[in-house]
């Protein structure tokens, strides 16, 4: 009955939790990238963040409660940067339009730029951010099933 009642916290397989980190890492190297516009660093910021959201997901390790939340942002900034991913940037259009520079592939990616550099220097982000760094230094994994003290 000591036993059980001892372990109250336990750690997250090393596995697992380093996947963890390094993903998170690779999210955040992406980072000065995508605020050049870089759009294969908002490719790949994107991509880390879908490693990330799924490897929170895996139910049998992690707390439910304590991740849902950090799901949910790493899906709203995934749909943050998903239109800068998609989009050309005007300079590398094959036949430029002389007549009009801006044109709305242009104007397109100019306003993906714009939203993926306001979800990035946004609190949302840095909050964000902070939670991913805390749940790393202590993530919190999910307790195992007590058995019936009295049942064998």
């Amino acid at each position: 009955m000591l036993k059980v009642l001892e372990k109250t916290h336990h750690q997250a397989e090393p596995g697992a939790s380093s996947f963890l980190v390094d993903q998170v890492a690779a999210l955040l190297c992406y980072d000065p990238s995508v605020r050049s516009g870089a759009q294969d660093a908002s490719y790949a910021m994107s991509a880390a963040a879908g490693r990330v959201w799924s490897a929170l997901g895996d139910r049998r390790l992690f707390n439910r409660a304590a991740v849902d939340g950090l799901r949910a942002e790493l899906a709203w900034l995934t749909e943050s940067l998903a239109p800068l991913s998609r989009s050309a940037p005007a300079h590398d259009r094959t036949v430029p339009n002389l007549q009009h520079p801006h044109t709305t592939q242009g104007t397109a990616y100019e306003a993906a730029y714009d939203a993926a550099l306001a979800a990035l220097e946004s609190d949302r982000y840095f909050r964000l951010v902070a939670d991913l760094q805390q749940f790393c230094s202590a993530p919190p994994v999910r307790q195992p099933r007590r058995r019936h003290l009295y049942g064998g």
